[in-house]
């Protein structure tokens, strides 16, 4: 079975790979807005569930390098997510 993922990929590869939940891409750009802007991307990805654990395997290892070409190389879809405007941050923090 497939799931969808999201996750930040760094100049030292796949650092994080979690399931997509209604809050973890907008927490994961909010967190790389704060701490690491323009250092780093945040991405959704479709990969099957033997995949992502092997892949998060790695992320858990510190092997950040290999867990990016495994997901490059295993997902079944792959992109990038852009943080949001000033206006859409805006309307989060007042809603």
């Amino acid at each position: 079975m497939t799931n969808s993922y999201v996750g930040i990929i760094s100049p030292c590869g796949l650092e994080t790979l979690v399931p997509e939940t209604e809050h973890a891409a907008s927490f994961l750009l909010r967190r790389l807005a704060h701490s690491r802007p323009n250092k780093a991307i945040v991405f959704w990805a479709v990969v099957d569930e033997q995949a992502a654990g092997d892949i998060a395997d790695h992320v858990r290892c510190g092997q950040f390098d290999e867990a990016f070409r495994q997901l490059n190389a295993r997902a079944l879809d792959l992109g990038t997510l852009l943080p949001p405007t000033q206006e859409e941050d805006e309307l989060f923090l007042i809603g």
